[in-house]
Order: structure tokens, then C-alpha cells, then sequence
């Protein structure tokens, strides 16, 4: 929990001061676009004005705050040596809300109320923002925490199974939970789109329906027009993506968890591989929208806030995946390790049956008495 909180605060931090240097280095256009896609930092400091500001700090510690009780939640109950993997997975998602909350919190803290502008669209931009930092940034954190894993948890070997087979432990069955995740996240990016295509062809208001266009612009897209086809085959190729990144994800996080423990760390890490899965469909319908005419060094200007929007509707409806993995996994048990492994024998040491015609061993048997188990 103290590596998590300690790496995303100083992550903030550094990368804040990163970006305000190589945007006040670099001045063209095509080099600040990469700058603002790998190195993103939704409150970095601006050209020109002052270094680190006391809000940035603030915002770093709330950003590693949020991210320590989220580590806290994957961590809990959870067997040492056990689910590295999905632990990886779900920090990095409590980067994403990490910077996303702390991007919000910046953005508040600039805003006056009552504003004489809907401050709406202000904090869905910071809310893209922190996002696309976190799951930029959020591996490193999630690497942080696995190898502080691997350093802490060292269970003694007094007690310990005798053999390699009996030690592993109980494997419940992947396949079921790994395609519960990917069916329910396709169909949740489908739904999502159904509703926000609906609405934006059928708007009878600007204002709450542009909000409605700017938060779901990655999910799949449907076409309700009059003799236009529903539904494009480049959509139904993207929700099969997008369904295999989240079964892919999934995958990796049921490998080494055992059945009984770890049903939080499943629940957000699945909910980390639907964040990753909305970028990829939105990244690549973007790019083969805007390359299509040429690629220029602004493309990355017109892709990268689609795919920043695209990480709105994961956050919010990524649970509904996870918390059906997690039934299913708890549905599926677990297979234990019986009978010895191959290359491995077992000892047998034969007792003698005891004489019945003889007196009770407990009134003439003596140490003495008893054969040696060393030849």
C-alpha cells in the first residue's frame, strides 16, 4: 500500500514537471502532440508560469491516496505468492482513478461557483485527462507494488507440504470466468453505444445530448437513420476486440489466484482490462479515420481526445464484467493437487500389526522396543 500511494504521488510529481519542460523546450507542433500523448500530465505546469504549485502537490497526494486504498482492496485476503498478476492489473486501474480523481479535484479547485459557464464539459476534459495518465503511467505502478509483493511475501518453509505437487495450490478452472469477462464486456461496449447512438440521432436538446456525444464517443456506434445499415462490419470486428483484450486481461489475472481468495483483486482487474479494451477500438477507428487522408504530425491531435473520451464509460460500467467474472469464478472452484507428481515417490514405513494374544502395548511397549526407521 505505502509503494502504491508513494510511486503515483511521486509519478504526479514528476511527470507535472516533465511535461512543463519539454513543452517549454519543444515549440512545433508535431513533437508537443507526442509530448501530450506519452508524457500526458492533465496538471502539469504551464509554459512559462511557475515550476510546481502547491495544487499540484495537493493533487499528487490525493492521486496516491486513492490509488493506496485501491491497492489495499486488491491486496486483502489474498494468499502470499498468490495473483501477482491480477494485482498488477487492478493498480494500474487505481491509477487511472487515481489521476483521474486528482485531475478532477485540480480542476474544481479552479472553477468559481456559481459559474456564469457550464463547467460541465471543464470537468469532463480534466476526467479524460487524469485518466489517460493513469493508464499511461499506471504499469509503473503496478510493477511497483508486484515486485514489493515479491520482496515481503516470503511464507516460511516450517509446516510446508513434502512435495512440489502438494505445495501448489488450488487452480479453479480459468475458461469459464475468462469468457463470462470477454462476452459481458463486448456486450456492455455494444449497449453503450446503442444508447448513446440513439441519442445523438434522436436529440431534441443540444445541451445535455452534446454531453451525452462527448462521454461515450468510443463505444460502438449504430446508425438509426432511414435506409442506412444498423450496423457497420468494422463495429462488429471492433466488439470482438474489444472482447478478446478484456478475455486476454482476465486470463492473466485468474493465473495463480486461487478460488477461494482474491475475489476483489478479479473484480478490478477485470474492470482495468475493459479501461484498456475501450482505448484500442477508439484508437483504431481513429486512426483510420484521420490517416485515410494522409498522415500529418497533427494526426495525434485529432486521435488522442477520442481515445481520452473513450476512457469515460469503462469507469463508470466496467463493474458489471468484473462482478460476473468474479460469480462465475466463484462458480467454477477449485482442482487439488492429488496424488504424487511425476518423478516424485513417496515413503511407505511398514508397523508391525500388533500381537493380539500379547498384553496391551501400553503397559509393556518401551522406546527401546521400537525398530529403527534409519537402515
Amino acid at each position: 500500500m505505502l509503494v502504491a500511494g508513494l510511486v503515483t504521488s511521486l509519478l504526479w510529481f514528476g511527470t507535472a514537471v516533465l511535461s512543463g519542460s519539454a513543452h517549454a523546450i519543444i515549440t512545433d507542433r508535431a513533437h508537443s502532440a507526442l509530448v501530450r500523448t506519452f508524457l500526458p500530465h492533465p496538471t502539469g505546469t504551464v509554459p512559462g508560469g511557475p515550476a510546481v504549485t502547491g495544487q499540484t502537490i495537493l493533487s499528487a497526494l490525493l492521486a496516491g491516496l486513492v490509488v493506496t486504498v485501491v491497492a489495499y482492496l486488491a491486496t486483502r485476503h489474498l494468499p502470499p505468492r498468490t495473483g501477482r498478476s491480477a494485482v498488477f492489473w487492478a493498480t494500474w486501474f487505481g491509477a487511472v482513478v487515481g489521476g483521474t480523481a486528482g485531475s478532477v479535484a485540480d480542476t474544481v479547485a479552479d472553477i468559481t461557483f456559481p459559474d456564469p459557464m457550464n463547467p460541465a464539459f471543464q470537468l469532463l476534459t480534466a476526467w479524460f485527462d487524469g485518466a489517460w495518465w493513469g493508464l499511461v503511467n499506471g504499469w509503473l505502478v503496478g510493477a511497483s507494488v508486484v515486485g514489493a509483493l515479491a520482496l515481503t511475501n516470503r511464507p516460511s518453509t516450517t509446516g510446508r507440504p513434502p512435495t512440489r505437487r502438494a505445495r501448489k495450490p488450488l487452480r479453479a478452472r480459468a475458461w469459464p470466468t475468462v469468457l463470462a469477462a470477454g462476452v459481458t464486456g463486448a456486450l456492455v461496449w455494444a449497449t453503450v453505444g446503442v444508447g448513446s447512438s440513439w441519442l445523438v440521432w434522436h436529440r431534441s436538446a443540444r445541451g445535455p445530448i452534446d454531453l451525452v456525444a462527448e462521454t461515450a464517443p468510443g463505444a460502438m456506434i449504430f446508425r438509426f437513420a432511414p435506409g442506412a445499415q444498423p450496423v457497420q462490419g468494422t463495429e462488429v470486428v471492433l466488439a470482438l476486440l474489444v472482447g478478446l483484450v478484456v478475455a486476454g486481461g482476465t486470463w492473466l489475472a485468474t493465473r495463480r489466484l486461487p478460488p477461494g481468495a482474491g475475489r476483489g483483486t478479479l473484480l478490478l482487474a477485470v474492470w482495468s482490462a475493459g479501461a484498456i479494451a475501450a482505448a484500442v477500438p477508439a484508437a483504431a477507428r481513429s486512426f483510420a479515420t484521420y490517416t485515410s487522408f494522409g498522415l500529418h504530425p497533427a494526426t495525434l491531435d485529432m486521435v488522442l481526445p477520442t481515445v481520452q473520451a473513450s476512457l469515460f464509460w469503462p469507469l463508470l460500467t466496467g463493474w458489471v464484467a468484473g462482478l460476473l467474472a468474479v460469480l462465475t469464478y466463484r462458480r467454477t472452484g477449485g482442482t487439488a493437487a492429488t496424488g504424487p507428481a511425476p518423478g516424485e515417490t513417496t515413503v511407505t514405513v511398514d508397523h508391525p500389526e500388533p500381537d493380539g494374544d500379547g498384553p496391551p502395548r501400553s503397559a509393556l511397549h518401551t522406546d527401546t522396543e521400537e525398530r529403527s526407521l534409519v537402515p
